[in-house]
């Protein structure tokens, strides 16, 4: 027998054994408490984390004290070669901005460089968050909807320009795109950063699914690595966070290369914002440094669990899946089954999906595939059923 589980590929000897969080107090799971349903619906991942962090954390957990902490220079310089190797990203230490989440700052990067009554870009469908990072009593949204071009969701330019007022002082981009998966390329976030500049607006980059790209072709480009010339309108948000696993530690980073612009930013998150965890730096540290082939390992997995859900849903009418470059969340609509509440129904029927009314496109899904195949096909089966039932 230990041949054969040696002879497995080491993604499935990675990532094939359920991991129970019973007793955890997991959000994923608690939700769905006493009830026979799978939660397939928050991005957090039910994997072990990487071993080298697991070891790191056990090593900081013997010294008995958890006080306050800041980066070390170790944490930062992990990111910094991190950035550089993947995206050859050279970026300075004094422009780390450490954040207890990518949410926080966005909604720091509102009350940084927002007055009253300014509007803030945002576009549709699109994670919840941009819709309430904002101040409400303060400043508005306006929601330009991406659209699809060359089979892929993309940026709606020409709407987005008829859209511009003097009002609109600010972008909030999700790049990698929750939920559609889209990996923009170079010259789709050109484009947007230079009308954005051109409207003196500010750009706010959201990339904590940068180092999930899953297709195997596409590359992720940070948006300030597309546009170096606009870097001093840019804020970038980035985390370990989601591709390790490490959503529970609360830590993010946001780069801002102009001076004046980060001490805005800073000022706006004092008092508002904790301290990020010494457990998070650790963590953190111990992933871009150490987390390289547990990574890779992940990637291959996802594309199969990927690969799954196309040739399940193939064969359920009315639904389709969208195609994804990355992020481990499939995007699927299911407008053709004329459901009232679709994520309700879903739910109803033993699977819990994140609706697609929350992300601004009712009658879609999405679909958290970060779990063992095993758990992946019997949630792929109870909604195979749940079709079936409604014919």
């Amino acid at each position: 027998m230990n041949d054969t589980v040696s002879a497995k590929p080491i993604s499935q000897r990675l990532f094939d054994q359920p991991v129970s969080r019973l007793h955890t107090n997991s959000l994923k799971w608690e939700k769905y408490a006493g009830k026979d349903i799978l939660p397939m619906w928050v991005a957090d991942m039910d994997f072990a984390v990487a071993e080298p962090i697991q070891a790191a954390l056990v090593e900081r957990i013997a010294h008995p004290v958890y006080g306050y902490t800041v980066p070390g220079d170790a944490l930062k310089d992990a990111i910094i070669a991190h950035l550089k190797n993947e995206y050859d990203w050279a970026i300075q230490e004094d422009w780390l901005v450490f954040l207890p989440g990518v949410v926080t700052g966005l909604a720091v990067s509102c009350r940084a460089f927002c007055e009253d009554d300014d509007n803030i870009l945002v576009n549709p469908p699109i994670y919840h968050h941009f819709y309430d990072s904002h101040e409400g009593k303060r400043q508005s949204l306006v929601k330009v909807p991406l659209h699809k071009s060359g089979g892929r969701w993309t940026y709606d330019l020409n709407s987005m320009r008829t859209a511009l007022t003097p009002e609109v002082t600010m972008i909030m981009m999700c790049s990698p795109h929750n939920p559609t998966g889209t990996v923009f390329t170079a010259d789709e976030l050109s484009e947007v950063c230079d009308m954005c500049v051109n409207n003196n607006m500010m750009i706010i980059s959201d990339e904590i699914h940068c180092d999930l790209v899953i297709d195997g072709e596409s590359r992720h480009i940070p948006t300030a690595v597309a546009s170096p010339q606009h870097a001093d309108n840019i804020v970038t948000l980035m985390s370990a966070s989601k591709t390790w696993n490490l959503a529970g530690l609360n830590t993010s980073f946001a780069i801002i290369s102009n001076a004046q612009r980060r001490e805005q930013f800073i000022a706006a998150a004092q008092s508002i914002v904790s301290p990020t965890p010494p457990l998070a730096h650790v963590a953190t540290e111990a992933a871009y440094r150490a987390g390289g082939e547990w990574r890779a390992e992940l990637l291959t997995y996802l594309k199969s669990n990927y690969d799954r859900i196309a040739v399940a849903l193939d064969s359920i009418p009315g639904l389709h899946l969208e195609p994804l470059q990355a992020t481990y969340l499939a995007w699927i609509d299911a407008t053709e089954l004329g459901l009232n509440d679709t994520q309700a129904y879903f739910e109803k029927h033993g699977v819990g999906l994140s609706s697609g009314e929350q992300f601004g496109q009712p009658h879609f899904l999405r679909l958290n595939f970060a779990c063992p195949a095993s758990t992946l096909d019997q949630g792929l089966d109870r909604i195979e059923k749940a079709v079936a039932a409604l014919r």
